[in-house]
């Protein structure tokens, strides 16, 4: 019998900011992330920026919702965006070999400025669900995902999707979306150590 064992896949949520000053997951969130749930697999229960003053989750009306998501989408294309918060996020990534990031709508664009280091980059498997983002971040795999209904995201977005019923608010309720993202941790290398 060997006495190797396959180190985890860490996978957490990167999105926009719907309330800056928390980083708790959004009831949909948390139960897409509870049914990824499986052996060699560590869930981060929180939110980028992975640290913020309060916890927990309050929802937040759609309409202010999308004005702080287009902030944060302006926003990270300042370099003092990436100055706050690339340690934050490079921290809740260390000590693992493969991290799924599941980028929904602008978390695409904020990764892509974030400017991490090229040894975190490519340690990085991204599900993008709604994309908006100017270019793809330079990451180890991306797989982008995007609703018929969306016209969020087929305007803010140029690059190759795999294409699915349903708009820009429906991803995390779609069978066939939960099953792509199964089917794309599945194929995330795990390492022996």
């Amino acid at each position: 019998m060997s006495s190797e064992t396959t180190a985890p896949i860490r996978i957490a949520f990167l999105t926009g900011r719907s309330d800056p000053s928390r980083c708790g997951l959004s009831p949909e969130q948390q139960a897409f992330l509870d049914a990824l749930q499986a052996p060699g697999r560590e869930l981060v229960d929180c939110n980028f920026p992975y640290a913020a003053p309060n916890t927990g989750h309050i929802a937040v009306p759609l309409p202010l919702a999308a004005w702080r998501n287009l902030g944060d989408y302006i926003g990270a294309r300042r370099p003092a965006f990436a100055r706050q918060h690339r340690a934050a996020v490079a921290a809740t990534f260390e000590g693992v070999d493969n991290v799924v990031l599941l980028a929904g709508s602008c978390g695409l664009e904020l990764l892509a400025n974030l400017c991490l280091p090229a040894d975190l980059r490519a340690r990085l498997h991204v599900f993008a669900y709604g994309p908006v983002a100017r270019h793809a971040p330079d990451v180890a795999r991306l797989l982008c995902v995007r609703g018929r209904s969306d016209w969020i995201s087929r305007v803010g977005w140029r690059g190759p999707v795999h294409v699915v019923d349903g708009g820009h608010m429906d991803y995390l309720r779609r069978r066939d979306v939960h099953a792509l993202c199964e089917d794309f941790i599945a194929a995330t290398p795990c390492a022996s150590t």
